[in-house]
C-alpha cells in the first residue's frame, strides 16, 4: 500500500470517528466504534511518521487527546463489567459489600463521565480537532512516488515493540506492561491497515499473535486499575480488601504469562521478513 492509501485510509477512520460521536443518540458502542477508529487512525500516521516526524508528533498527540476525552466512559464501563463477575463469584458478605461500594463510586463517575461528553461544547471542539487533522495529514507530501515509507515505519514499529517486551520480561511493572500492550497494538493494526482486512497466511499469524497479546495485556492493565480503586477505597476492610487483592493478583500472573510467551513469537525474527513483505 502507497502512502496516497494510507492517507485515504486515515481521513476514513477520522471521517466515522466524527460520524459515530456526533450521532444524536451518542452511546457506548459510539463511544467504542469512535475510539477503534481513532486507534486505526493513529496507526495509519505511524506508517507515514517518516515523511515528516514533527507534523506526525503533533497530529498524534491532537488523536491521542480526542481518545483520552472519550476514555472516561469506556474505562467506566468495563471497570464495572469486571467487578460485576467479581461479585458474581464472592461468597463472603464483607467482600461483597467491598465490591458494591467500588460499584456505586464508578455508577457516579460513569454518570459525570458522560454528561461531559454529550455536551455541545465537547462534540464541536471533537469535530474541529478532528476536521483539521484530516486535512493537514492529506497536504503532507511524499518526495518520491514510490518512498518506501511504509516499510520504514514498521521496521521502527517492530524495533520499539521488541524493545518494550524486553523490558516487560526483566521487570514486569505496570507502566512497562502496558508500554508493551500499546506496542502490539500498533504492530497489528498496521499491518491490518497495510493488507487492507485481509492478510495473507504469514501476515495473518502476525495480527493474531498481536491481537492476542494486546487483549491480554489489556485485561491485565483493566485489573491494575481495579486494584488501585480498592488501594484508595476509604475506610474498606483490611482483609476482605487483601482477599480481593490476591485474586486479582493471581489473574494477573495468568495473563501475564500468557501474553509474553506470545511475544517471543510476536517478536522473533521470522517477523521482519513478514512486514517487509506486508509493506
Amino acid at each position: 500500500m502507497d502512502v496516497t492509501h494510507i492517507k485515504l485510509a486515515i481521513r476514513h477512520h477520522i471521517a466515522e470517528a466524527t460520524k459515530a460521536l456526533h450521532h444524536p443518540d451518542l452511546d457506548d458502542e459510539a463511544v467504542h466504534g469512535a475510539r477503534k477508529d481513532l486507534k486505526r487512525a493513529r496507526s495509519g500516521l505511524r506508517l507515514l511518521r517518516p515523511l515528516d516526524e514533527a507534523a506526525y508528533r503533533r497530529e498524534n498527540a491532537r488523536l491521542r487527546d480526542a481518545g483520552r476525552w472519550l476514555s472516561g466512559v469506556r474505562d467506566d464501563k468495563v471497570l464495572l463489567g469486571m467487578l460485576a463477575k467479581l461479585l458474581e463469584r464472592e461468597r463472603k458478605p464483607k467482600g461483597r459489600r467491598l465490591l458494591e461500594r467500588l460499584m456505586a463510586r464508578l455508577e457516579k463517575e460513569r454518570q459525570r463521565d458522560w454528561r461531559a461528553v454529550r455536551t455541545a461544547k465537547r462534540r464541536r471542539e471533537l469535530r474541529e480537532v478532528l476536521g483539521e487533522t484530516a486535512h493537514r495529514v492529506d497536504a503532507w507530501h511524499a518526495p518520491h512516488a514510490h518512498t518506501p515509507v511504509p516499510a520504514a515505519a514498521l521496521k521502527q514499529l517492530y524495533r520499539k515493540g521488541r524493545k518494550a517486551f524486553k523490558r516487560s520480561r526483566k521487570l514486569p511493572s505496570d507502566e512497562r506492561l502496558h508500554e508493551a500492550r500499546k506496542q502490539a497494538k500498533h504492530l497489528g493494526h498496521a499491518v491490518e491497515l497495510l493488507t487492507d482486512g485481509k492478510p495473507p497466511g504469514r501476515a495473518k499469524r502476525v495480527l493474531k499473535r498481536a491481537s492476542a497479546v494486546g487483549d491480554w495485556l489489556g485485561e491485565d492493565h483493566d485489573l491494575a486499575v481495579v486494584e488501585a480503586r480498592f488501594a484508595h477505597l476509604p475506610a474498606a476492610p483490611a482483609k476482605p480488601k487483601q482477599k480481593l487483592e490476591r485474586r486479582l493478583e493471581k489473574r494477573r500472573a495468568r495473563l501475564q504469562k500468557k501474553a509474553l510467551k506470545v511475544a517471543r513469537k510476536l517478536y522473533r525474527p521470522r517477523t521482519r521478513r513478514v512486514l517487509q513483505a506486508a509493506a
